[in-house]
């Protein structure tokens, strides 16, 4: 009579730390999308990305051509006839505090809204209940590749002295005289943006349990949608 042979028991994965999840995101995201789902809620997992972003955004406003832009701008509203002298000092010296708090409310109000979405998106449209800070904690992790966006775009700005370098398609136009219109619908199509698009479409197909082609298309659908939105907005 054969020996019957006992399989050992498999030992659960360990829990990786957020700078592992932050590394992972570029190779293997549905890994860490995976463990995020499963495991019980961890704020820094949004707080920690979303601070970052904050921190790049201070860089970025920081770089040579946007502080030039603004120098210039400055300088143009301190000429204007209505404008004060004091009020024109005043308005110099607030004015990178001012910008820096606004791009750190922006990064923290997308992560936000952006969980707001997944959430309504998984129980609304899919059918599917999960935690709305499961969804921020996707959220965040997605919005760290925007640090990335962030660097490149500065170096970018740098290298080229152009405050309209951007790493989309509008890097086409980068020394043409085409119309604003067509160089801002050409800079939605920026590659960390579609990126992080990307990414939140493989958190939500976790968290809800889904195909990544289905919860792509309603991620991707509000993408675009909201771009035309912003588009038209401009016009």
């Amino acid at each position: 009579m054969p020996a019957t042979q006992h399989s050992a028991p498999v030992a659960p994965a360990l829990p990786t730390s957020l700078g592992e999840k932050l590394l992972d995101l570029i190779a293997c995201p549905g890994e860490v999308f995976e463990e995020v789902a499963a495991a019980a809620p961890t704020p820094v997992n949004w707080r920690l990305p979303t601070l970052l972003v904050c921190l790049t955004n201070a860089i970025l406003l920081n770089t040579a051509p946007l502080k030039a832009q603004a120098a210039s701008a400055l300088q143009l509203m301190a000429q204007a006839p209505n404008i004060l002298p004091a009020d024109a000092v005043m308005a110099s010296s607030n004015f990178q505090l001012i910008a820096t708090l606004t791009a750190c409310a922006a990064a923290f109000a997308g992560t936000f809204w952006s969980a707001l979405v997944l959430w309504f998106m998984g129980r609304m449209v899919l059918k599917i209940r999960f935690s709305y800070w499961k969804s921020l904690e996707v959220a965040g992790l997605s919005a760290s590749i925007l640090v990335l966006g962030a660097s490149f775009t500065a170096l970018l700005m740098t290298l080229s002295d152009n405050v309209t370098a951007r790493p989309a398609l509008s890097l086409l136009l980068l020394k043409s005289h085409s119309n604003d219109r067509l160089r801002a619908f050409l800079e939605t199509f920026n590659v960390f943006h579609l990126w992080t698009t990307a990414l939140l479409a493989i958190g939500l197909s976790k968290l809800s349990a889904t195909s990544f082609k289905e919860s792509a298309f309603w991620v991707f659908g509000y993408w675009v949608l909201l771009r035309l939105l912003l588009s038209l907005l401009a016009g």
